[in-house]
């Protein structure tokens, strides 16, 4: 039995990295490697507030104004390859969330998925290696099969009408500026993690909690949360190619 029973209407995304495994670091550097390529060296913050959340194109076309150089045409090979060799065979989840996905599990079952910037089988392994897959079985989003990156809340929209939830239903759980900006546009509530307590919500209308441990009490009340003013129009479910 669920220690903090939740409202059997709240649906629960999750972000992937940065808020279900620790491997934004890993992610970054990869990318950084690739700028060291291009004649760029950059340190961790700057690699953190260049990167995290963004789309692997992005950042290559940012670095190259930066550099005034052109990425390698395998750069998103060699960036990938990269991050793996940084993250290796294991990923340990962010602290608490096993905990977390154990307690929402028993209130909620299956009323949960993860929607990412990441290409699919790169969010399946990292979710199996973290060992919280099966939490999420098939429900797994990603921005290459939708053709739309966050900030875009088409992604999240897509997630949603694909479970056969409608936006007011969903609760995003997201860390970067433009994973909150999608669930935000998306008219979803949202729940914004940080590590640092002292660090504020990146929009209006996104509640802050440092530890995945209070995230089952959070997603209870968050039927408490005022609404998101502004909501993008849902979108019907829909497919891309990467």
């Amino acid at each position: 039995m669920s220690e903090f029973p939740v409202r059997a209407d709240e649906f629960v995304v999750f972000d992937l990295d940065g808020v279900l495994v620790d491997t934004q670091d890993a992610e970054n550097g990869g990318i950084a490697h690739v700028g060291e390529m291009m004649g760029l060296r950059l340190d961790k913050d700057q690699r953190d507030e260049l990167f995290s959340g963004k789309k692997m194109q992005e950042c290559f076309d940012l670095m190259a104004d930066l550099s005034g150089n052109a990425p390698p045409q395998d750069a998103m090979a060699i960036a990938r390859a990269r991050c793996e060799e940084l993250i290796g065979d294991r990923i340990e989840p962010i602290d608490g969330v096993a905990y977390a996905l154990e307690q929402l599990a028993a209130a909620v079952g299956d009323r949960m998925c993860v929607a990412s910037n990441s290409p699919l089988a790169i969010m399946r392994s990292r979710l199996e290696k973290a060992r919280i897959l099966h939490h999420f079985g098939d429900r797994l989003f990603s921005a290459y099969d939708a053709d739309a990156w966050k900030p875009d809340p088409k992604l999240f929209l897509w997630a949603a009408g694909s479970c056969g939830v409608t936006p007011d239903e969903c609760v995003v759980v997201e860390d970067s500026p433009v994973g909150v900006d999608a669930a935000v546009a998306a008219g979803m509530r949202v729940l914004q993690y940080t590590a640092d307590p002292a660090t504020p919500p990146h929009r209006e209308g996104a509640l802050t909690f440092p530890s995945m441990r209070a995230l089952p009490r959070l997603v209870r009340d968050a039927h408490l949360m005022a609404p998101v003013a502004a909501p993008f129009a849902a979108a019907a479910p829909f497919g891309g190619t990467s």
